[in-house]
């Protein structure tokens, strides 16, 4: 019988995979967005954003700060491939949202699940960058080292190959079913200049996590991002609960673990919003977890739903570590509430 014995959770932001010496050229973007989210859940301008916040981050907003951020995550991360590796795992299941990757507006399933032999990393896109912006085009081109660096640490710099697991993917895509969820199942992955592929909140775990020892990974699709058809947040737990029971009830003897990729709150940093969800995480609360308020996981906040979701399959494990580190990117309070945790 297969068990789960490992559950992570880690933000795939740019401020994960990009060394701190180019988070202030990557900052710089921010200003090109046409909306932004606030605190509230409510559209709000860049420069009604940079109006209300006055000095209140700038102080943290410099390379300085950012060079003990960015050391602070280099360990976090350290420290969850540290734990990947010594759960000695046969398969690990990815839950993670497309945006406009794999997936577009004529067909974005509210969740999904790959099942198929041959698993494709995709091509970088200027479709969601254009989408986040809406329309707005970035204030200068990237330079070719951020650029690099960006598709590099997505493992979307080339079309990769990573290693499936289609036998126990079609395991849970059956046993979620007769659980009562109805989720699409993909067979393939384009491979085309066109289509993107499998895209970066599933890349980054492959290029952060696993080092020199590639695992089978079952990709599980959660639009946490795109209404009006996103998962609500108790759905998400029930996924969870579901997963759990999926997995167990497989046959196969494997030892699996679970991630939640991406998040915390972003485009604007929301550091109450952050700490509301580690607080449930800590105490394990289902109750909490099921009311993480909706109107505000949106944008790149929505990838809460998949840490919502990891936690419920993890319940029967215990959080033995999590981290927290709120990055602001400029003065306006855009950046990116970075989160790791570990159950096991």
């Amino acid at each position: 019988m297969a068990q789960l014995v490992l559950g992570i959770g880690m933000s795939h932001s740019t401020m994960v995979t990009l060394d701190d010496s180019l988070w202030g050229e990557w900052a710089a973007q921010d200003a090109t967005f046409g909306i932004l989210l606030d605190t509230e859940g409510q559209p709000v301008t860049y420069a009604q954003l940079a109006e209300r916040a006055g000095d209140l981050y700038a102080q943290h907003a410099t390379p300085q700060y950012w060079k003990e951020q960015y050391a602070a995550v280099r360990k976090a991360v350290a420290r969850l491939a540290a734990d990947v590796a010594s759960a000695r795992l046969d398969v690990l299941v990815i839950i993670g949202d497309d945006q406009l990757e794999l997936f577009s507006f004529a067909n974005m399933p509210s969740l999904a699940i790959f099942y198929g032999d041959k698993i494709v990393s995709g091509l970088w896109t200027s479709r969601f960058v254009t989408y986040q912006r809406q329309g707005q085009p970035p204030s200068a081109p990237l330079s070719s080292r951020l650029r690099h660096a960006v598709v590099e640490g997505y493992a979307m710099d080339a079309h990769r190959e990573f290693a499936s697991a289609p036998l126990f993917a079609r395991e849970l895509l059956a046993s979620l079913i007769d659980q009562g969820f109805d989720i699409a199942g993909l067979g393939e992955i384009p491979s085309t200049d066109e289509a993107a592929g499998l895209g970066h909140a599933y890349g980054a775990v492959v290029t952060q996590i696993m080092g020199e020892q590639p695992i089978p990974i079952v990709p599980i699709f959660v639009n946490t991002y795109f209404p009006p058809n996103q998962p609500t947040p108790s759905r998400c737990y029930d996924l969870g609960l579901a997963l759990h029971q999926a997995i167990e009830a497989s046959p196969s003897d494997l030892r699996v673990g679970v991630v939640a990729s991406g998040g915390l709150s972003h485009f604007v940093t929301d550091e109450r919003l952050d700490r509301q969800l580690f607080a449930a995480l800590r105490a394990g609360s289902e109750e909490q977890l099921r009311a993480m308020p909706r109107k505000l996981l949106n944008a790149g906040s929505s990838e809460i739903r998949n840490w919502i979701a990891v936690a419920a399959a993890c319940k029967h494990l215990k959080l033995v570590w999590d981290e927290y580190i709120p990055v602001y990117r400029t003065p306006a309070g855009t950046g990116c509430g970075l989160g790791f945790a570990c159950w096991s």
